[in-house]
């Protein structure tokens, strides 16, 4: 397998990866809640969907990196290493407010083969073809 098609193939696993771990954070979505209205209850309706914004973030994301996945966009590389940033964070956000739920393994297995899809893909230098002037 070439590093192009590796790179693919892990940012594709990785565009999985999100849409199962947006799945996974709103199945967390009534724990919180509920942890949130013990603590100030001023704050559980902020701290909900705000929940819920980083699910659909995930959603969004994962369709981006499916587009490069696909080939669709060419600064790939870049794409997916901004792209793994923020499962990153939201493991390091979630460990530190709300220590290990479920989610925190996939986001830290997403971010991680996103980085990895990163690394890998080419640069925009090797996917462009050859120039060839025409015979004169």
């Amino acid at each position: 397998m070439t590093r192009y098609k590796t790179a693919h193939v892990l940012a594709g696993v990785s565009a999985v990866g999100f849409l199962l771990a947006a799945g996974l954070h709103t199945t967390e979505y009534r724990r919180l809640v509920l942890r949130a209205q013990q603590g100030f209850a001023g704050l559980a309706p902020f701290v909900a969907t705000l929940w819920l914004t980083f699910a659909a973030a995930l959603v969004i994301l994962g369709l981006i990196v499916t587009l490069v996945a696909f080939g669709r966009v060419t600064p790939g590389r870049s794409i997916l290493a901004l792209a793994a940033c923020f499962p990153a964070v939201t493991v390091v956000l979630q460990l530190r407010f709300l220590g290990f739920t479920p989610p925190v393994a996939i986001f830290s297995a997403v971010a991680a083969m996103n980085f990895a899809a990163a690394l890998t893909f080419p640069t925009v230098r090797r996917l462009a073809p050859p120039q060839t002037s025409p015979a004169a």
